[in-house]
């Protein structure tokens, strides 16, 4: 078990209607349960600190971390970047995260404003005070990049944002994501947002294409093997790799419950348990059953409406030894 999500809130400021958090108890997760839960997965090499809320808003967000990169488990998130003030920052370079990405769908500040509901002046201000105060310390890290969530009206807006991804000096990437079609996510969609979805393999088509576009403007993640998303999803390009996250990954959610991947929502129907009252042979004895009823090609409830699901049901004959 190498990668945990953790979830620290699904509080937020700001209020994107694709955001799946909006509709969940607004809840913060205790300390005390993030490191307990540390205690009991001792092989964990990676975490995302990162869920559904706006991580920085949690108020153990810095003490999360640090407590990670005391057992020597790198660190990374996704924020939106509206909080970045001068003691966020150094307290977020003395964290030592691997890599902190800023959630963006359009450089331009009413479409910003119309999407997520906050301003997009501050936000370019508080990333462009990040990476130079990590400049200016003679930091390596954390590596600094975008995570774009992608409508249709706003794909043709990439060229722009790669554009602002070169202009603020980012090295850490661009992470692209359409809009989630699964129903735990689609039912908080107004029919606005719902006709900004693509559906089927077109999302992953679209995805490939903008990642394709990224890679010709020369846009590379520095340490790439060392990020999150990439690490956990590389063995996902082997053939018969199966779902990364059902061999290699577990999400913590704000209420202490484990699930399979961050997509699985429905925590109250569908969590593999807890840690402290479970213990982890039992979750990862139910993630397994899981994990070979996908790669039969049954898809369980639980991943049902997910891409990467889709992707992996195939005949058992086609499965690998689990790890």
């Amino acid at each position: 078990m190498r990668f945990l999500q953790v979830e620290p809130t699904t509080r937020c400021n700001f209020t994107c209607g694709f955001c799946a958090g909006r509709h969940m108890d607004q809840t913060d997760l205790e300390f005390d349960a993030f490191a307990s839960a540390l205690d009991r997965l001792p092989e964990i090499e990676h975490i995302e600190l990162q869920g559904e809320g706006e991580p920085l808003m949690h108020p153990a967000f810095f003490e999360m971390a640090h407590h990670a990169r005391g057992r020597g488990i790198e660190v990374s998130t996704i924020t939106n970047g509206s909080l970045f003030s001068r003691e966020r920052i150094e307290r977020l370079l003395d964290a030592d995260l691997t890599s902190v990405l800023v959630s963006i769908e359009s450089p331009d500040p009413t479409e910003f404003a119309a999407i997520r509901g906050g301003r997009l002046d501050k936000v370019i201000e508080g990333i462009a005070a990040l990476v130079g105060a990590r400049n200016a310390r003679g930091l390596a890290r954390p590596a600094v990049g975008f995570a774009v969530t992608v409508l249709k009206s706003t794909e043709a807006r990439f060229p722009d944002i790669l554009a602002l991804y070169r202009r603020l000096g980012l090295d850490g990437g661009i992470v692209v994501q359409t809009l989630n079609c699964m129903a735990l996510y689609a039912r908080g969609y107004s029919n606005a947002m719902q006709a900004e979805t693509y559906a089927g393999l077109g999302r992953a088509v679209v995805e490939r294409r903008l990642l394709r576009q990224a890679a010709r403007a020369g846009i590379e993640r520095r340490g790439e093997p060392t990020l999150f998303w990439t690490a956990l999803f590389a063995k996902a390009a082997r053939p018969k790799a199966g779902c990364p996250w059902l061999r290699h990954g577990l999400y913590l959610d704000r209420h202490g419950r484990v699930t399979t991947c961050p997509h699985v929502k429905d925590a109250d129907r569908h969590a593999l348990g807890r840690l402290e009252e479970n213990g982890l042979e039992a979750i990862i004895s139910a993630r397994r059953q899981i994990q070979w009823a996908l790669e039969a090609g049954d898809i369980p409830t639980p991943c049902q409406g997910c891409a990467i699901a889709a992707a992996v049901a195939r005949p058992v004959e086609a499965r690998e030894t689990p790890e």
